[in-house]
């Protein structure tokens, strides 16, 4: 949806101290322009409101963004906008927003209800809302106007406070009001407006507010602060730029928005620039804001722009890295990092390359180890082992003088001095006398020759891991373990030593081996993780496994763990971490250690294909904790939208209800995963994974409770949030009384007849007899089509979703306990929402008819196929043949003529499988065609993706 760029630094530095701040480069940057849904590119302002909402005025209307989409308000009789030109932004209390611009339109909005305010003579450059709840006003070429506020939606007479001047901007602090105007700084109160003399500048184009109370002011020849006594030019730099806005946020930096020269920020004495060289969509700077979860929004006149933190720091060789490709990485002191590269070595003193230390020779290393008395081993890739002292490497040995390859994939110095060298021929093992022992599979055992990982165990056992499996030298003699039993595990790349337990990780997961018992227990693709391939395992502070692989970082919870290891808990919940989280490569590094490595600070160094990636474990803690505000987007009954804030009753007959709902974050809004409850219809928590909508058809009179539940992708579901509830009202024939009334009238209508029957010839009693029970399988006929109806989506015809998933569920323990394949599709049907905008609705519910048709006529059985919901299907397969039939269902889909609904309509869908012989649980199944399904779209849809387990 939109790109994302990373941006080259022009350092400046002037004398200000206060807190350091990352540079900029450690930045996530996210762009958005008008080919990602904004009206317009020029962002004139940016605000959000309590609820969450971030809003962009522009000059085609106010732009509202949920994470995911924009929705645009512009000039219509429901927002009363006279024109569509927005020039500010104020949010207020009780989520209340100031919209105003051009020809001095003034409304706010406050939930979904948009109310018309007094408008004013000229263009509005700024609107202020001070304490007491009274209006400022700054008029382009006019002044500034004071209104005084009454009671809600009232306010006094227009009192003009500065006049024939243009106000631009308006701030306050505890000393009052000020507005920056084409004649400079003033000091407002509701009766006066005192001008601050200075000869430091003339036009005060934008002010704001400091952390501390100061005025910051941009002029044409700078930037500027008032501590109330004196002007301070904040640098000579910005001296002859023009500039467009000052702010300061919560880390106490100064941003700078410029005419032509795009963006600054001043950071402890540091002026850093970006502009439309690095990335800036434009040159010219527009607007400002920090949203609530410390991102920076900065608007120009080519789109808008969000600086964020990652979650990850990579470090790599545009920072100075002697090489990319990283293989190993060690922390030799507190804040020290040695680093292993295909090119050489490098050092990273506190966060930053320090270049003299950089490998002279290019060693392609592999491995590292701490080297008792200071420095390091060091394992190359051809030439042997090395020592590392302060920069100055030195030749321990090689192929020449002992080793019997120059490939060194692992170092281990353990607690009697002893040394081991691991290479793809077996084990060196150097005393501290300088004997040298070499182990390999022929003469001592060892499962393999090709040696990735060695430890020490709290008893002294010597642990290998190898290409063939793993075990322990001890005594002089290794033992073996028996990883065929966890998956047929054979790589091991690395080891976590805590006592009484050593974690393995494998091709086939994470092993646990268990000291006491010798017992191994794995945790892998049959316990819920989705790949088998770990490189490094690392435990951070908060009791939480690091695992990296080629497809990203994985965290899991520690105690979890040891809970699907000892059988108390049959799946591990993950987190997932890659690219999208500051990564500048999701490929991990291994066979070759530490591939990864936990310093004392807490923070976690992973080695992967384009440098070092770190994170700090605690920064995802708020995170974690931080509740995600839920917000309901919109309710319709029978496709008309509806005020869900006034109207909560279903007017009898209503054949669909669908209700949208987002969760207000910006960082990762894409990700989120919903689950719903419709609380008077459904019996257990739907997953809905991305999908914001739900949607119900044939929903049977009562009362309705919508609840739901969101969660980070893989995490903890936040608790569940009840966003509407409705009363869907029956109709006359539904109604209980009438219902009452009717039955008690034929009850005395049938004893009537049996009474005057019986009275008047006996003989009609068998007559009677058939007619009551005539009248009693009516009544049973009326139930089973009631109780059809509940499970059959009126439009299509279909099961609906509540029905399928009854089916799935039996159909799922049928195949799994026959060991049956059995697949499960999703389709949706591409850019259907164009259906509806280009031909209309009833076009578009003609396609979903005529599609249901189509898979109706190619499902095995009719029982098969289901409508989940708006223009998404599903359909189940029981056979050998899956990519044979859905290859034939999407053809078929292609290929039809689609002429009698719309001449020249054509219809495609994207289609997500799952399935198979090895069946976990349906949830897992729904999840995998989820993830294929959104694959299918993410490469270019009108295509079918089988769920695939992530390459090695």
């Amino acid at each position: 949806m939109f790109q994302r760029l990373f941006f080259s630094l022009l350092l400046f530095c002037v004398p200000l101290s206060y807190a350091h701040e990352d540079p900029l480069s450690a930045y996530f940057v996210d762009l958005w322009t008008s080919h990602d849904g904004l009206p317009h590119n020029s962002i004139s302002a940016i605000a959000q409101t309590e609820d969450g909402y971030l809003w962009f005025a522009t000059w085609e209307g106010v732009a509202r963004y949920n994470g995911r989409s924009f929705a645009l308000f512009d000039r219509n009789e429901q927002t009363h906008i006279q024109d569509s030109g927005i020039k500010t932004l104020a949010a207020d209390a009780n989520n209340q927003l100031w919209v105003g611009g051009a020809r001095g339109s003034l409304v706010t909005r406050q939930g979904k209800t948009w109310r018309p305010n007094t408008s004013v003579s000229g263009l509005i450059n700024h609107v202020l809302v001070d304490q007491n709840k009274n209006l400022w006003i700054a008029i382009e070429s006019l002044g500034v106007i004071f209104r005084p506020f009454i009671k809600e939606g009232q306010y006094g007479k227009d009192k003009w406070l500065i006049k024939d001047s243009s106000a631009y901007r308006l701030t306050k602090n505890n000393d009052g009001i000020y507005a920056g105007t084409a004649d400079g700084l003033y000091k407002l109160t509701p009766t006066s407006a005192d001008q601050i003399s200075t000869n430091h500048f003339k036009h005060a184009t934008y002010i704001s507010t400091g952390n501390n109370g100061d005025i910051l002011i941009g002029a044409e020849n700078g930037a500027w602060r008032w501590d109330g006594e004196s002007f301070h030019s904040f640098s000579s730099e910005l001296s002859n730029q023009k500039i467009t806005v000052v702010e300061q946020d919560h880390n106490g930096s100064y941003w700078f928005g410029t005419i032509n020269k795009g963006v600054a920020r001043l950071n402890n004495g540091e002026l850093e620039f970006i502009d439309v060289k690095d990335g800036l969509p434009h040159n010219r700077v527009l607007s400002w804001f920090e949203d609530i979860e410390h991102s920076i929004w900065i608007g120009t006149n080519g789109g808008v722009i969000r600086l964020r933190k990652s979650l990850f720091n990579t470090t790599n060789k545009y920072d100075g890295l002697v090489g990319g490709y990283v293989r190993t990485v060690l922390e030799i002191e507190d804040d020290r990092l040695l680093i292993g590269t295909n090119s050489g070595l490098s050092v990273i003193e506190d966060g930053h390359v320090n270049t003299r230390f950089n490998s002279v020779e290019a060693l392609s290393t592999l491995s590292l180890a701490k080297k008792k008395g200071g420095g390091a081993w060091v394992g190359t890739y051809q030439k042997g082992l090395f020592s590392w002292q302060n920069g100055v490497l030195k030749k321990e040995l090689d192929d020449k003088s002992g080793l019997p390859i120059n490939q060194v994939r692992a170092i281990l110095e353990d607690s009697n001095d002893n040394l081991w060298i691991g290479t793809t021929l077996g084990i060196v093992k150097k005393s501290p006398d300088g004997q040298l022992q070499h182990i390999t599979k022929l003469t001592d055992g060892l499962y393999d020759n090709y040696v990735m990982a060695l430890a020490e165990d709290e008893l002294g056992q010597i642990w290998v891991g190898t290409g063939l499996g793993a075990g322990y030298w001890k005594n002089n003699q290794f033992h073996p373990l028996d990883l065929s039993s966890q998956e047929d595990a054979q790589y091991v790349f690395g080891f976590y030593i805590e006592p009484g337990y050593v974690w393995l990780v494998s091709d086939r997961g994470v092993i646990r081996y268990r000291q006491s018992d010798k017992s191994l227990a794995l945790i892998g693709r049959p316990q819920g993780l989705l790949i088998d391939k770990f490189f490094q395992i690392v435990k951070d502070n908060q009791e939480h496994f690091w695992l990296s692989s080629n497809r990203g970082i994985w965290r899991i919870g520690y105690q979890d763990a040891h809970s699907v290891a000892d059988g108390h808990q049959t799946s591990i919940h993950f987190e997932h971490y890659n690219e999208n989280d500051g990564m500048a490569s999701s490929q991990a590094n291994g066979g070759s250690t530490p591939a990864a490595i936990k310093a004392h600070n807490g923070k976690i160094h992973f080695a992967t294909a384009d440098g070092v990636a770190s994170i700090q474990p605690e920064s995802l803690a708020l995170q974690d904790s931080t509740p995600l505000p839920l917000i309901l987007e919109s309710v319709s009954f029978d496709l008309r939208d509806i005020n869900p804030e006034d109207i909560v009753i279903a007017p009898a007959g209503t054949n669909r209800v669908s209700i949208a709902y987002v969760g207000l974050s910006y960082i990762m809004s894409q990700r989120l995963q919903y689950r719903t409850k419709l609380e008077g219809f459904d019996d257990e928590w739907v997953y809905r994974g991305n999908q914001a909508t739900a949607d119900y058809t044939n929903l049977p009179p009562g009362h309705y409770q919508f609840y739901v539940s969101v969660r980070y992708p893989y995490g903890e579901w936040n608790k569940s949030v009840l966003l509407y509830e409705f009363t869907l009202e029956p109709l006359l024939w539904q109604r209980k009384d009438i219902i009452g009334i009717t039955f008690l009238s034929i009850i005395l209508l049938i004893g009537s007849i049996i009474v005057w029957r019986v009275n008047i010839l006996k003989k009609s009693e068998l007559r009677l007899k058939e007619q009551v029970e005539e009248q009693t399988r009516t009544l049973r006929l009326q139930s089973k089509m009631f109780e059809a109806l509940s499970k059959e989506d009126a439009l299509t015809g279909l099961a609906n979703r509540r029905a399928f998933d009854a089916n799935l569920k039996r159909l799922y323990e049928t195949a799994k306990a026959d060991k049956q394949a059995l697949y499960l599709a999703i389709l949706d049907i591409d850019y259907f929402k164009n259906i509806n905008d280009q031909y209309s609705h009833l076009v578009g519910d003609k396609a979903l008819i005529c599609f249901a048709n189509i898979l109706n006529e190619l499902a095995t059985s009719k029982d098969h196929v289901a409508r989940w919901g708006g223009e998404e299907f599903t359909m189940l397969y029981l056979g050998d043949n899956p990519k044979q039939f859905f290859d034939n269902v999407h053809k078929r889909i292609e290929q039809n003529n689609y002429d009698h609904i719309e001449k020249g309509i054509k219809i495609t869908a994207s289609i997500g499988v799952a399935g198979g012989t090895q069946l976990d649980d349906y949830e897992t199944t729904l999840k995998q065609a989820d993830n294929a399904l959104l694959n299918a779209k993410h490469n270019g849809r009108n295509r079918v993706e089988f769920y695939q387990d992530p390459a090695s």
